[in-house]
C-alpha cells in the first residue's frame, strides 16, 4: 500500500518537521471523545496526524509507504484503503481530497499536529 502527496499537501506535512505520521480514521488521537459512524466500519474522518517521534501508539500496527517514510494505521482498516492512494488539492474549497485509482476516498483529508497532546479516554 502506498500514498503519494500532491505538492501543497507535501508542503504542509514538511512544515510539521520531525514527527511520525499516523493515518487516524476513528479519532483515536483526539483530545475529545468524538462519535464514530459504526455503519461505516468505525470511520469518522480520514486524518494524517503528526505524533512525537517514536511515540506511535501500539494499536497503529500497520504501515503505508509514502515519501515521508511509513505512515502508521490500524491494520484492520486496510479494508477501507486502496493499494495506490494520492492527494489532490480541491482549489474550489481549499480542501485536500484523498483518492485512489478507483474512487474518491475522502473529500476532506485533514493534516493534524498532535505532538505533546494526550488522547481522551473512551
Amino acid at each position: 500500500m502506498k500514498i503519494k502527496f500532491d505538492e501543497k499537501t507535501a508542503t504542509k506535512i514538511k512544515d510539521l518537521g520531525e514527527a511520525d505520521l499516523v493515518f487516524d480514521f476513528d479519532h483515536t488521537l483526539s483530545e475529545e471523545n468524538t462519535a464514530v459512524d459504526a455503519c461505516a466500519g468505525g470511520i469518522s474522518r480520514y486524518r494524517i496526524v503528526a505524533v512525537d517521534k517514536g511515540k506511535v501508539p501500539k494499536e497503529f500496527d500497520a504501515t503505508i509507504d509514502s515519501e515521508f517514510g511509513p505512515i502508521y494505521y490500524k491494520g484492520y482498516g486496510a479494508y477501507f484503503f486502496q493499494d495506490e492512494m494520492y492527494t489532490v488539492l480541491n482549489t474550489s474549497y481549499n480542501l485536500i481530497e484523498l483518492r485512489s485509482t478507483a474512487e474518491l476516498l475522502s473529500p476532506n483529508l485533514l493534516i493534524v499536529d498532535f505532538r505533546g497532546k494526550t488522547s481522551a479516554s473512551f
